[in-house]
């Protein structure tokens, strides 16, 4: 069994971004906790943690992926652009499929956080790696 739970924290630390699976499993948890609070809190507690978790898992991987993208090719500016689009494009997708199954009472109004936030969140971290590249 240990083996297994090796290979798995293996996978994990080559594929999830912590920081930023951490950082915005907690930031859009609490926005989508608040709005979905008005339809009471056991409602507004399962869509905050379904986001939490969701954003821990993809947003961890899709942050990992944009990473990887903003490296891909020699222009920088088109690497950043791909890097950007694409994840935003996962993130918004995946955000508004998991809030529309059950137990979202406001999926539309809980994906409008990650619209707006994941352009800016993806711009910076595929900045930050093309200036560690840079760097190395």
């Amino acid at each position: 069994m240990d083996k297994y739970v090796q290979t798995l924290k293996s996978l994990m630390d080559e594929y999830i971004n912590y920081t930023m699976a951490i950082a915005g499993a907690v930031v859009l948890g609490g926005i989508v906790f608040v709005i979905n609070f008005p339809h009471g809190i056991i409602l507004a507690s399962v869509a905050a943690s379904k986001q939490a978790v969701y954003t821990f898992f993809a947003g961890g991987l899709i942050a990992r992926n944009g990473e990887n993208l903003a490296l891909r090719w020699d222009s920088r500016w088109l690497s950043l652009l791909v890097s950007i689009v694409v994840s935003t494009v996962i993130a918004v997708g995946l955000t508004f499929l998991v809030h529309s199954l059950r137990g979202t009472p406001e999926p539309l109004q809980s994906t409008i956080p990650t619209i707006i936030l994941s352009p800016i969140g993806f711009f910076i971290i595929a900045w930050r790696r093309q200036q560690q590249s840079l760097a190395e």
